[in-house]
């Protein structure tokens, strides 16, 4: 999909239009989905969606557009993520991924099954039921990524409606779309087109 962005540069009230660009759907990722905030990272293209829910939406959300909540499984994965989403300025507080222990207490999978999580990025106590913060410990099952906290990871209620984040959605590649070793650190976002188109205004 492409879709024509129109960018504006406002000063004292007054908009000028400066900078327009036909924003493409990465290689890759399924051509039904908006071409803006997407990302490639390995063998998957990620959504990040900055309309707020509770976990069990945003992971509905992503369900019926033929993805899941973002599955962080390696270092390499939540480093890009911090480099990624520290340039942007919407969500202030975090991302919801897509872990949880709704099954059995401090016991962490990833939505698609796994039951043994290899990598996780909690803050200090979190994920274990030491480290809830909910008056009812119990509820505390679903995971957050904190950008107000150097993105570590909390647990926090999945159904509350004071506690609505922002949230990534995980899709797998169209391989036949992607050439072999190209599938690495490539993105394509809303904040990184508006960077530069700013920065052609500004050499204006």
């Amino acid at each position: 999909m492409k879709t024509l962005l129109f960018l504006f540069l406002c000063i004292a009230s007054q908009c000028t239009l400066g900078f327009a660009a036909v924003v493409e759907t990465p290689a890759g990722c399924p051509s039904s989905l908006f071409p803006l905030n997407l990302a490639v990272f390995g063998q998957s293209c990620f959504q990040f969606n900055f309309e707020k829910s509770d976990w069990e939406v945003a992971r509905n959300r992503c369900l019926s557009d033929g993805g899941d909540l973002i599955q962080i499984r390696t270092e390499p994965l939540q480093r890009f993520l911090e480099r990624l989403l520290g340039l942007q300025k919407t969500e202030k507080t975090g991302f919801w991924i897509g872990a949880t222990d709704k099954d059995i207490e401090s016991k962490w999978e990833w939505v698609t099954g796994e039951k043994n999580m290899t990598y996780s990025y909690w803050q200090d106590a979190q994920g274990t039921k030491a480290g809830k913060h909910s008056p009812d410990a119990d509820l505390d099952d679903c995971a957050l990524m904190r950008v107000d906290y150097d993105f570590k990871w909390y647990d926090v209620p999945c159904r509350n409606k004071y506690l609505t984040y922002s949230y990534i959605c995980q899709f797998a590649l169209n391989g036949s779309q992607i050439s072999s070793g190209n599938t690495n650190n490539r993105y394509m976002s809303v904040m990184a087109v508006a960077v530069v188109a700013i920065a052609k205004l500004i050499a204006l």
